[in-house]
């Protein structure tokens, strides 16, 4: 077992913020296991849908639009028309309301709501409200439910802010990447810098929502001058939540492409980001932000990024819309990307199944390394204690917790903390984890069927 963690060792380094790994990983929510045949997808969601959900739980809403594709985006799927509005949210409101009075949409409050994309904002003000009133009036949402509005700038007009919240929105979540004008344009954002600054000005005071921003760190162009620009603005700006992403150029994107041509500036490379997000970490801790998650922080309690959290510790998601992904009752599941493919679907009055896999036996206890890694405290002696399969793990894995420690990424024994390089780094140690983790269940494979053999 030594030897197979010995791939997931940091290297040695006095600087692990800039140094310790090669690259950072990825991490998607959930883990699938068995696929359903396609011509089974129907009768087994029906199945689904007459079992009782427990725990709590999300919505997510896809809106798969957009104005232009920024050289950052790795999610453009459809261009925007404005005659798209009506039908699609017509589509929204047909699949919400097919499985609206079943068990398992019913038997548990959804405890947040999430409107993402591509844009979710391109939809007329009049089309938002309904999809959102409709969910209202539908659904058993939780009495604090967080109900976000994902969107950007460039179409959000004052109508449509006022209808999502007289809809009953509560947060609202915009990609404004750098306030710099500069930096904004050479990514095809279509909004300048003091516009956008304006716009979270009237979301602010309007004081009826939480209001969040991203920004990402290590786009051409960016400055170390300019990131400092950003952070003092958004802090300055008084929202409620930031998030700081690091930049990854999806290869075949725009932006991957026009660095390819040397029509753009490189991005900064791993250690500059590094030492970005370390000055933002120590930025917002001195202006008094609580970090909430390895990339969020939130200045007071109006902001719980309740959504991003529950989603990855493998909560129960109930998805809807073009593109969409969700999990439910041991299923994890995806919805038709293409739009034809989804309209024809709901008008034959069937979920729009792109995709079903019954959750791999394992999602459970990689979920909790997931949320540990995710809020940055990671209690390995409650997963040995709560999951199966996990005794022993904290000893399997010894090696390479030793390895973390030593190189400075990691604090304590049975519950471990991370520093602000492992929380740089979370996404690579969490892909790691994971595989160890797989590594570890293997491992006990022979010693399981053998004490099953001796039962029999």
């Amino acid at each position: 077992m030594k030897a197979a963690l010995e791939q997931f060792f940091a290297q040695e380094t006095d600087d692990p913020l800039r140094y310790a790994f090669q690259r950072r990983g990825a991490h998607m929510p959930g883990s699938a296991g068995e696929a359903v045949l396609e011509e089974e997808h129907q009768l087994v969601w029906q199945e689904i849908q007459q079992s009782k959900r427990s725990g709590m739980a999300v919505m997510y809403l896809h809106v798969p639009f957009c104005a232009n594709h920024c050289l950052f985006c790795g999610f453009y799927r459809n261009k925007w028309h404005e005659e798209h509005s009506a039908p699609y949210a017509d589509a929204l409101i047909k699949e919400l309301e097919l499985e609206a009075s079943s068990k398992a949409s019913q038997s548990s409050p959804i405890n947040a709501v999430y409107f993402g994309g591509g844009t979710p904002t391109a939809l007329h003000a009049k089309d938002l409200a309904r999809v959102i009133r409709r969910i209202r009036e539908l659904y058993p949402l939780s009495a604090d439910c967080e109900i976000t509005v994902e969107g950007r700038i460039f179409h959000f007009d004052d109508d449509k802010i006022d209808a999502c919240l007289d809809a009953g929105a509560n947060r609202f979540s915009t990609g404004v990447q750098s306030f710099n004008t500069k930096v904004r344009k050479r990514q095809g954002r279509k909004v300048n810098g003091s516009e956008a600054i304006r716009f979270f000005e009237g979301l602010r005071d309007r004081n009826r929502a939480a209001i969040v921003c991203d920004l990402i760190l290590g786009l051409p162009y960016q400055t170390e001058e300019v990131w400092r620009d950003d952070l003092r603005t958004v802090v300055d700006l008084g929202l409620d939540g930031v998030d700081l992403y690091t930049l990854a150029v999806f290869p075949g994107s725009p932006l991957s492409k026009a660095i390819d041509k040397g029509a753009c500036d490189p991005a900064a490379p791993l250690p500059q980001q590094g030492a970005m997000y370390g000055e933002g970490l120590e930025y917002m801790h001195r202006q008094g932000w609580k970090q909430i998650s390895s990339s969020h922080w939130g200045r007071q309690t109006r902001e719980r990024n309740l959504y991003n959290t529950l989603i990855k510790s493998g909560a129960d998601c109930l998805a809807f819309g073009s593109g969409a992904g969700g999990n439910i009752n041991g299923y994890s599941y995806g919805i038709h990307g293409g739009i034809v493919d989804y309209m024809r679907c709901l008008e034959e009055g069937e979920k729009p199944l792109s995709r079903l896999h019954r959750t791999d036996p394992l999602s459970s206890p990689l979920n909790f390394l997931a949320a540990g890694i995710e809020e940055m405290r990671l209690d390995l002696g409650r997963l040995e204690r709560t999951e199966p399969g996990a005794g022993g793990f904290r000893n399997s894995i010894d090696p390479l917790l030793s390895n973390w420690q030593r190189t400075g990424l990691i604090a304590g024994e049975e519950i471990i903390s991370l520093t602000t390089a492992g929380r740089f780094w979370h996404q690579i140690l969490l892909t790691y984890l994971k595989a160890a983790f797989k590594l570890h269940s293997a491992s006990l494979q022979p010693e399981t069927k053998t004490y099953q053999e001796e039962a029999a």
